[in-house]
């Protein structure tokens, strides 16, 4: 164990702690309520790192994080794929019949919708999975239960496993970033992703403008997501993810040239 920390959203027996702790296994995890709260403390150095969802191979994207990114000031520096299976988690005297409600983050819900509706088993929204599981220990209403990783249930006395695998895709995974206040002083060995966040003016051939400087340097756009705030129409925010490292040519050249048109267009 060292004296480095890395922060996640939620609690012990959550799915980023369980992807924490594969990332890091030898470092202290802490777990934060919100995903804002986690952003703060690596930019006040309570934490080295941050790991945080960004998408879902079921659910899609994590559209909070998106949001986050822009004026974080925080550089990616690893990725990690977790494997997502949800179990239903009860009190002990509780049956898989006795269930009418079922709490989770609304991630989590929304990978198990289907399975749900054939259950008749309605959804409630919680902050967290592993943190739903604790509601349910606490609560210990038989009609209740939480949706949540093996593991969070053994994190609580009181509980138990009604079933397993409620996931609507049996090859449901997470995707996380792993988030540092230092960018890496030289690209990892192998291949590199790059991960960049920018605006530009929401008026027409704005994306076709900034999309030429990839195009022109050769470099291959991998992913490419769009997001206008609510509060700021004239704007308009891509998510994009493509091949090579920040640092070293063609992508560093494509970058110098995307910072001129995003200029131009702001």
């Amino acid at each position: 164990m060292t004296d480095e920390r890395i922060g996640y959203q939620g609690v012990e027996g959550s799915y980023s702690s369980i992807a924490a702790s594969e990332y890091f296994p030898e470092y202290e995890r802490v777990g934060f309520p919100t995903f804002e709260a986690v952003v703060r403390a690596l930019q006040n150095d309570s934490v080295q790192y941050a790991l945080l969802p960004i998408e879902n191979s079921t659910a899609g994207r994590v559209a909070d994080i998106h949001q986050l990114l822009p004026k974080s000031d925080l550089s990616v520096v690893g990725e990690h794929f977790l494997p997502i299976h949800h179990a239903l988690i009860g009190v002990s005297s509780a049956a898989l019949n006795d269930i009418t409600h079922v709490y989770s983050h609304r991630e989590a819900l929304a990978q198990c919708a289907r399975t749900l509706r054939e259950l008749g088993i309605t959804p409630v929204p919680f902050g967290d999975t592993a943190g739903a599981v604790a509601h349910i220990a606490r609560e210990r209403n038989p009609a209740h239960a939480a949706l949540a990783s093996v593991y969070a249930a053994t994190c609580h006395d009181g509980v138990a496993v009604l079933r397993e695998h409620l996931e609507d895709d049996p090859s449901n995974v997470t995707r996380f970033l792993v988030f540092s206040k230092k960018p890496l002083t030289e690209p990892p060995k192998g291949d590199s992703l790059t991960s960049i966040v920018y605006e530009v003016r929401d008026v027409p051939s704005a994306l076709y403008v900034s999309l030429g400087a990839f195009a022109r340097h050769g470099v291959n756009i991998i992913k490419l997501e769009s997001f206008v705030p609510m509060q700021r129409h004239r704007d308009a925010h891509f998510y994009l993810e493509c091949e090579g490292a920040a640092g070293e040519p063609p992508l560093k050249n494509a970058l110098a040239e995307l910072a001129g048109a995003t200029k131009h267009l702001s």
